[in-house]
């Protein structure tokens, strides 16, 4: 089954962007959740994108990608900055998971969320997804699309 969120985190990971371990023993990415270690972390997390339309197979994701650095705000901004930089506008692409991003848009530019109880900076940047699940039928993707 596919999974938005895990297809993210490794498409990431293969762009050398975050270290991705799916069981969530090592690696410095969470999927919905931003334990107390590492100190350098990013944290993927989807949110309410409204209601769907049932008659569209393209359904509308919100993505928030908060990332966490040390206590100087310039080490989580960059990573923010580069994990933004990598997303916004990414089009046209079949996740590892199967999912198809057909479009990834920023909300805006990555923002300063402050520093967390142990003194260490974070950032946060929230994307529209447009996707499309995998399908079973052979020769195309969800939009008529063969994979190279």
């Amino acid at each position: 089954m596919a999974d938005l969120l895990d297809g993210i985190a490794r498409h990431l990971a293969a762009a050398g962007l975050l270290t991705y371990d799916p069981t969530g023993r090592t690696g410095d990415t969470f999927v919905e959740a931003m334990p107390p270690a590492p100190d350098r972390a990013v944290s993927l997390a989807l949110y309410d994108a409204g209601a769907p339309d049932a008659r569209d197979d393209v359904e509308q994701r919100r993505l928030q990608v908060r990332v966490r650095g040390t206590a100087d705000p310039r080490v989580s901004r960059a990573r923010a900055e580069a994990l933004y930089r990598a997303l916004h506008g990414l089009t046209g692409v079949e996740l590892p998971d199967g999912t198809w991003l057909i479009l990834a848009a920023a909300r805006g530019t990555p923002a300063p969320l402050g520093p967390d109880s142990n003194g260490r900076c974070e950032h946060v940047v929230n994307l529209d997804l447009d996707v499309a699940g995998p399908t079973t039928d052979t020769g195309g993707n969800a939009h008529g699309r063969t994979a190279d």
